[in-house]
């Protein structure tokens, strides 16, 4: 565990943290886990069906390309995503963005993990979020088992992954 925390912090870490809180708000699990969206590819989706679809966990990021903090973590989330990418999927969801400009930031950061659209902020107000980033884990069972709040670095993603979600 040690060699992998290592192995990722050389992709750099977020150094900008505005505000921080973790825990799970009050709000209807049924809620964020059911609420469909849309992925790049068009499909439409949901946070259960992901997790049905092969028993993986989810890591959900709600980012925006105004938000420099989102930017600033998305690498680490990249990194995370390589290392773990067969245990756990990462998901990110850019909410009310022009899809191109959404588009053309993921390409320019190199993201390769899965990513989807929330235009009208539902899951933000499902998650009680104040602000952007957020970042919420779902366990193998299709539960929603933590909420973050603000930016996350590398060895703190990998924390909540290995606590919420193992």
């Amino acid at each position: 565990m040690a060699a992998l925390l290592a192995a990722l912090t050389l992709f750099g870490a977020s150094a900008a943290c505005v505000s921080s809180g973790t825990g799970t708000p009050d709000r209807q699990d049924g809620e964020v886990l059911n609420r469909s969206f849309l992925l790049w590819d068009g499909t439409k989706t949901t946070l259960a069906d992901l997790v049905a679809d092969d028993g993986r966990p989810v890591v959900v990021n709600l980012w925006a390309t105004w938000c420099t903090p989102c930017l600033e973590e998305m690498p680490d989330l990249q990194a995370t995503h390589a290392a773990l990418g067969n245990e756990v999927r990462f998901l990110g969801l850019n909410v009310s963005d022009s899809p191109t400009r959404a588009a053309d930031r993921a390409d320019e950061l190199g993201i390769t993990y899965l990513l989807g659209r929330d235009p009208d902020g539902g899951f933000t107000v499902a998650l009680a979020a104040v602000g952007l980033p957020v970042t919420a884990f779902v366990d193998r069972r299709g539960a929603l088992a933590h909420v973050h709040h603000g930016p996350l670095e590398v060895d703190d993603l990998v924390s909540n992954i290995r606590e919420h979600l193992s």
